[in-house]
């Protein structure tokens, strides 16, 4: 049974960098041991008012976070404490290669949500491009 949520995405790409946030309502769910949020987030808004959307699933095990995203832009990103993966980043102009290695993660439960910590660096075609920080909250 899902339950819906407020989940608040925080990230900061780098130093200097301005943060990016997203907040959005989604539906939470147990499957196959793992904690899954669905969520919308508004990928763009054009002048006349018509509005890219993507779908988005978090998806966090004991041992892993992943991040699936469906949309203009495609990825399938998973975060594993002191390892490197690697995934393939799908836009409208081509597919870019993206590697992540996870420094960190840190989920601390409360009585009504959970706040889940991450700290990561981040390639595109194995050039490094940034450290990397993300807090996700999730409120019931």
């Amino acid at each position: 049974m899902s339950q819906e949520v407020k989940i608040k995405i925080r990230g900061l790409h780098g130093p200097g960098e301005d943060p990016v946030e997203v907040v959005s309502i989604g539906q939470m769910y147990e499957e196959g041991g793992s904690v899954c949020i669905a969520y919308d987030e508004v990928i763009s808004e054009e002048d006349n008012g018509l509005v890219q959307v993507g779908k988005n699933l978090l998806k966090i095990s004991s041992d892993q976070v992943e991040v699936i995203k469906k949309g203009q832009s495609e990825s399938h990103m998973v975060f594993v404490p002191e390892q490197t993966t690697v995934t393939y980043y799908s836009t409208p102009a081509g597919e870019l290669e993206v590697g992540i290695h996870t420094d960190h993660i840190e989920k601390t439960d409360y009585e009504k949500g959970f706040n889940l910590q991450m700290q990561y660096e981040l390639e595109m075609n194995q050039t490094f491009i940034s450290s990397c920080s993300v807090n996700i909250a999730v409120e019931q």
